[in-house]
């Protein structure tokens, strides 16, 4: 019959391997030890450290303030529009933004450009809106004012 293999395994002294692990960090992580300590120097220095100290003693005021904050109507409505706006800002093609942002002429970011600019004459604002990509523009712009209409014109619970 075959004997079993004895296997002994020294006893683990953790405390001697976590104090040896200990010993050798500085040397083998002294240049992400340096950055932190850096990084914990410029905390100080701009309150961030004061401000997350006051929070974490505030704790459950804080908590309180914001859970009543939040569960105002006007919160939820608010958090219910930046969601329907990402959504909105993310179907968007950033090129379309792009685009539009290339289009706005000099004199209309810069006050003392505008003032030294005539006015278009009216022919010219003709010429303008009757140019294809305005008219496209101009059509963009009426779906999305129907769509507006179409949601204030529909009937709604009256809240009381």
């Amino acid at each position: 019959m075959a004997k079993p293999i004895q296997l002994d395994f020294p006893a683990r002294d953790r405390v001697a391997e976590l104090r040896q692990r200990l010993a050798e960090a500085p040397v083998q992580h002294a240049d992400a030890i340096l950055d932190f300590l850096e990084l914990i120097e410029v905390l100080h220095q701009k309150n961030v450290l004061s401000a997350l100290r006051g929070a974490v003693a505030a704790g459950d005021d804080l908590v309180t303030h914001l859970a009543q904050a939040a569960a105002q109507p006007e919160s939820i409505t608010a958090i219910r529009n930046f969601l329907a706006l990402s959504k909105l800002f993310g179907q968007l093609d950033p090129e379309l933004i792009e685009a539009i942002r290339r289009s706005i002429p000099a004199e209309f970011s810069d006050p003392g450009l505008r003032r030294g600019v005539p006015p278009p004459s009216l022919w010219k604002i003709a010429r303008t809106f009757w140019s294809p990509p305005v008219r496209r523009s101009l059509f963009a712009v009426g779906i999305m004012l129907a769509g507006v209409g179409y949601y204030m014109s529909r009937e709604r619970p009256n809240p009381s």
